[in-house]
């Protein structure tokens, strides 16, 4: 699921151009655009989801932080 103003999901669907640091089928990292320290890195889902990670399913957050875990 995508949502078409969200510019996350234009970064996965590849219509904004990112520097892609790892991907799996379900994850994305990037380099931060305006990063506050040199090398950040924004690790995301490739579906759609509200801001805050805690309101995602357990299973959903638990793969994200084994996937920036992994970055």
């Amino acid at each position: 699921m995508s949502k078409p103003d969200c510019i996350f999901c234009k970064i996965v669907n590849g219509e904004i151009p990112s520097v892609k640091i790892w991907e799996d089928e379900k994850h994305l990292a990037i380099l931060d655009v305006n990063p506050n320290t040199e090398g950040m890195t924004l690790v995301m889902t490739k579906k759609h989801y509200d801001s805050d990670a805690t309101d995602m399913p357990e299973k959903d957050y638990l793969n994200l932080m084994m996937a920036t875990k992994k970055v």
